[in-house]
């Protein structure tokens, strides 16, 4: 099963810095540090095959273990693979693998032991340049580095997308609430309490546990506890089935502690690790019901606008249907209460002048439109609206376009920046009309001379350089 939040729309104005930092962080530990990990791994294992090390420690563990039937899987392994078989049920049992480093199987004076001392501390060697070996968290052989390295770790492409997929769809709106700082400290604070689930309930393990996602899940349970009773709305997949759904924040840490245990109890055999990431969950719980509690004013005034803006999305689409139905007359009103709110916001304004079309004579479309048109294009997309508004309201308005002096002065010069001979054209007659003045007006002139030849109008280049020659 599967949920994920898809409630609140990432805000690049407010980029989530950590959250991001943490993600080039992962990606490059990925293709950089842990570049070649695989190929060190099979040589290592290789050595492990090809030394007889193998032979040697496997013959030991089947006296060790006294039970030939439970061993006679080993047996029917191929030849090329037994060892490396051998080495994975070897390292799996835990009591044993204390023993055989402890040099309580093979003990110093042994016939086997010189050679089996000198292969193994190689084998070791090879083991110690492989880096999710060596820096995962082994909670039966524990380093303090690998507690904070573990999680910057991962075992192939896949396991790497997915965690970032999650970090940045949880982690940008943990990060907006509490802070950078805050978010960084309490990411690592998580990532430390999911490890914890690990010496608890996995207290004897050789085999390396890597991965963001016990982090992450951390975030997860700081989420639910920090938007609390605010409703969200998230995405879930369950088998074949998947939907979305709004409820309150605090009801999905039940239903993820609830998942995981799912996952503990159908496949104990799994590689992944459900335990850290029910360490995550509740570390994450804990540690964001702390800042509730010493944090009262941690971010409130976030949270509250995330739910005005969620609530003015709702609206915004409940008008845009309006208008797609072409109920303008509908549409209006609740639009000019929306565009009283969010004067700026370009999308009501679209819709204020589409709607307000129905009387292109009045007021509010002639206001619409000269707000649209104030508004700045830095991209194209917004350079195409811009141009699109102008020639819509040039065409539509009644009895005439009502542009200003201070706003014909912009535009001319904008037009003529992007090349819109035509648009341009138009409002230097207006100009020429009204008699209105612009700062650089010549230079533009000279400008617009250039563009009518560019067009093959040199009747009308000609007339513009005059114009210019003549201020």
């Amino acid at each position: 099963m599967i949920i994920i939040p898809f409630d609140r729309k990432l805000d690049w104005r407010n980029p989530p810095i950590v959250t991001l930092v943490l993600i080039i962080v992962n990606i490059l530990c990925f293709f950089v540090w842990q570049s070649g990990d695989d190929q060190r791994y099979m040589q290592a294992l290789k050595y492990y095959q090809d030394s007889g090390l193998g032979e040697i420690e496997w013959s030991r563990y089947r006296e060790y273990k006294g039970k030939q039937a439970a061993l006679d899987a080993g047996d029917e392994t191929e030849e090329d693979f037994a060892a490396i078989f051998h080495y994975w049920q070897m390292i799996e049992d835990a009591p044993f693998m204390h023993e055989l480093l402890a040099e309580r199987i093979i003990s110093p004076g042994g016939r086997d032991y010189p050679q089996w001392k000198e292969k193994r501390q190689y084998f070791d060697e090879l083991m110690s340049r492989v880096v999710f070996v060596h820096w995962g968290l082994r909670t039966a052989a524990p380093r303090w580095d690998s507690l904070l390295a573990h999680m910057f770790l991962h075992g192939g492409f896949m396991h790497l997308l997915g965690n970032m997929i999650f970090l940045l769809a949880v982690g940008f709106l943990v990060e907006r609430a509490i802070g950078h700082g805050a978010f960084l400290l309490c990411y690592l604070l998580v990532g430390l309490g999911s490890a914890s689930f690990d010496f608890l309930f996995r207290p004897d393990e050789f085999i390396p546990s890597i991965g963001a996602s016990g982090a992450i899940a951390g975030l997860m349970g700081m989420y639910t506890v920090l938007y609390w009773r605010r409703r969200i709305r998230f995405f879930y997949f369950i088998f074949v089935y998947f939907d979305y759904v709004s409820l309150p924040a605090i009801a999905l840490l039940p239903l993820w502690v609830g998942n995981e245990l799912f996952q503990i109890l159908a496949y104990p055999e799994s590689n992944v690790n459900y335990f850290a990431h029910l360490g995550g969950l509740f570390s994450g719980a804990l540690v964001a019901l702390a800042v509730r509690i010493l944090l009262p004013s941690f971010k409130e005034d976030f949270l509250q606008e995330e739910d005005e803006e969620a609530e003015f999305e709702q609206e915004l689409s409940r008008i845009r249907v309006l208008c797609d139905q072409l109920e303008y007359r509908r549409a209006l009103p609740l639009l000019v209460e929306l565009h009283s709110m969010r004067p700026g916001n370009r999308a009501v304004l679209l819709l204020l002048q589409e709607a307000a079309r129905i009387d292109p004579n009045g007021a509010i479309y002639h206001q619409a439109s000269q707000r649209l048109l104030s508004l700045p294009a830095v991209n194209t997309e917004e350079q195409r609206l811009r141009r699109e508004v102008f020639r819509e309201y040039i065409r539509h308005a009644r009895p005439g376009p009502k542009l200003g002096r201070k706003l014909v002065c912009e535009l001319f010069e904008w037009f003529i920046g992007i090349g819109a001979f035509r648009e341009a054209e138009f409002l230097a007659k207006r100009m020429a009309r009204k008699q209105w003045s612009c700062e650089r007006q010549a230079e533009m002139l000279y400008r617009l001379a250039d563009l009518a030849a560019m067009k093959g109008e040199e009747g009308k280049s000609e007339l513009y350089r005059e114009a210019a020659n003549s201020m």
